[in-house]
């Protein structure tokens, strides 16, 4: 199974070109192209960050920007993205700084999960 959700960019910096936020809550329900969702701790594999792209409304002929780093804490999976210097990528800062787009969306294959009563609960992808 395939999903998207989205989560609130935390901050747009045009000047350095990055956008940062949590990209994955864990053990909150969340809204998702499938339904409600929980991630368990532990769900998500990112392997090479430099490898993850940042796309524009998820279309992969429009690309913006590629991870630079993550870390998984506590309550989520959090990450920065460097923006590329293309008019995509100027576009989307300006958007993401005057809140215009604030959420960061992010497709996720799973592979392990459970169906609870109100929600699925995933337990690896």
């Amino acid at each position: 199974m395939i999903l998207t959700f989205s989560s609130q960019i935390e901050s747009a910096d045009s000047e350095r070109r990055v956008i940062a936020g949590k990209i994955v809550p864990f053990e909150t329900p969340g809204n998702t192209s499938v339904g409600k969702v929980v991630f368990a701790k532990g769900s998500i594999a990112i392997g090479d960050p430099g490898k993850v792209k940042m796309l524009m409304q998820h279309r992969n002929d429009k690309p913006i920007g590629r991870m630079q780093k993550f870390n998984e804490e506590e309550d989520g999976i959090y990450a920065s993205f460097k923006i590329s210097a293309s008019m995509q990528g100027a576009d989307a800062l300006v958007l993401a700084s005057e809140q215009l787009i604030d959420g960061l969306s992010v497709g996720v294959d799973v592979i392990k999960s459970q169906q609870k009563k109100d929600y699925i609960y995933v337990t690896s992808a």
